[in-house]
């Protein structure tokens, strides 16, 4: 058990989590048993849900944090009663009644839960509430939407994660088996701020994947608070910023060795024109220069998005120029990401092509190259790219992070006890299963 009130525990991540994040039948209810005077009766509240989501097997539990968290700050301020006040519904409610909100909180409240991260199964409670019925009834619907979402978002996450490991047609494919990227456990990282229901749905969606299983995050915010590993690139619109070689002729880098500062255009160029040649002659310019420019400034962790124009006859070939010059300084270059068209052949195609730069040029480093992929990514997608086969060593997920397939995950509340007589619980699950 939870005995909830703590001092010490910092308060809830979102400053809206208050008393007042409740629905106004909370409180009517509320001062219905106040005014029965059956406000401190003992009751036990129980949090479950009827069915697991995306039509699956299991659910991962989260949210218990944000719950302890408002459990032990819970307290009405001075400005949330004369908010109430004012609330048409309550405009008639006995003074005294404001007074007994004003000096409510959650010391004679005891919580019993299963463990965060926990594989939960329908119709067995979540959480156990033992408290005071009139505090009891006025937490019912913040620790609802405290455990629902996070609960969903986890639980999509650990779906994911499973597809995303599942048996790579290509790591037994004889043409393909050889490729290093093929035989490697694909990752996933969590990119879907931008489509996400507002900051605090981004957040948490950022927060409760890593439950499910992602290793990294795009959410610099997430990263901030939560310690997690950040990760990222650049997009289509960087690449189409340059037009011409000539806006990078410029820029340098320092040869991690001797130290010296090289013009970078000039190396990327030799090797355009008197090693590779054929068809590295033809590539966009305004994207070689586009990732140039990236390589300047990050050199030490440079990983090109290289769908914008074509991904094979140009952006592939132009992330190998650059990549080997790199190489050539002492920087270990990071990989290429795939934002568009057929990713398991695209992936396949750009790990041939490493494979075979790493054994003509003898250059180790384009075997440990990681190729990310960040099309729409969803459970089908991935199980379909494993069928078909691939050499996608890392999945950026971002829409479908946050809702595929269900918006909502259906977790309630409903009163199990009061004062130690009353229906028994089993007896109410059946009811709610008839219902159903």
């Amino acid at each position: 058990p939870y005995r909830s009130f703590d001092d010490q525990m910092p308060p809830p991540t979102n400053a809206l989590v208050t008393p007042l994040l409740t629905d106004l039948y909370q409180i009517t209810m509320t001062y219905a048993h106040w005014k029965n005077n059956r406000h401190n009766d003992s009751a036990i509240f129980e949090l479950f849900f009827r069915k697991n989501p995306f039509g699956g097997e299991y659910t991962i539990y989260c949210g218990l944090d944000e719950v302890l968290k408002h459990l032990s700050h819970f307290h009405f301020s001075d400005e949330d009663i004369e908010y109430l006040k004012t609330i048409p519904a309550l405009s008639t409610c006995d003074p005294a009644f404001f007074e007994y909100l004003a000096n409510l909180d959650c010391s004679g409240v005891q919580l019993y839960s299963m463990k965060e991260g926990t594989i939960a199964f329908p119709r067995v409670p979540l959480i156990t509430i033992v408290a005071p019925l009139g505090i009891g009834q006025l937490l019912e619907t913040t620790l609802l939407t405290l455990v629902n979402y996070p609960s969903l978002i986890a639980t999509n996450a650990a779906r994911m994660v499973y597809a995303a490991r599942g048996k790579n047609a290509a790591s037994e494919d004889p043409n393909t088996k050889h490729l290093s990227q093929c035989s490697r456990v694909p990752k996933c990282a969590e990119f879907g701020l931008r489509r996400a229901q507002g900051p605090d749905g981004g957040f948490s969606a950022s927060k409760y994947s890593f439950v499910g299983g992602f290793d990294a995050t795009s959410n610099v915010q997430a990263g901030k608070l939560l310690h997690f590993p950040v990760v990222g690139t650049h997009a289509h619109a960087f690449v189409q910023s340059y037009v011409s070689l000539n806006e990078v002729e410029h820029l340098k880098v320092k040869d991690s060795i001797s130290g010296e500062e090289v013009v970078l255009l000039e190396r990327v160029l030799h090797y355009r024109n008197s090693v590779l040649q054929d068809k590295f002659l033809t590539t966009n310019d305004g994207e070689l220069a586009a990732f140039v420019a990236y390589a300047a400034a990050f050199p030490g962790s440079f990983l090109c998005l290289i769908d914008t124009y074509e991904t094979l006859q140009s952006g592939n070939l132009n992330f190998c120029m650059v990549a080997m010059v790199l190489d050539d300084l002492g920087y270990t270059p990071r990989g290429i990401r795939l934002d568009s068209g057929d990713l398991a052949y695209l992936s396949l195609e750009c790990a041939r092509m490493y494979d075979h730069l790493a054994e003509k040029y003898k250059r180790p480093f384009f075997r440990d190259l990681d190729i990310v992929a960040s099309n729409d990514i969803n459970e089908d997608v991935l199980h379909a790219l494993h069928k078909e086969g691939h050499a996608i060593t890392l999945f950026g997920i971002g829409t479908n992070c946050k809702f595929y397939r269900q918006a909502e995950y259906v977790v309630t509340q409903k009163i199990v006890q009061l004062s130690l007589i009353g229906t028994s619980s089993d007896l109410i699950r059946l009811l709610f299963i008839v219902q159903w």
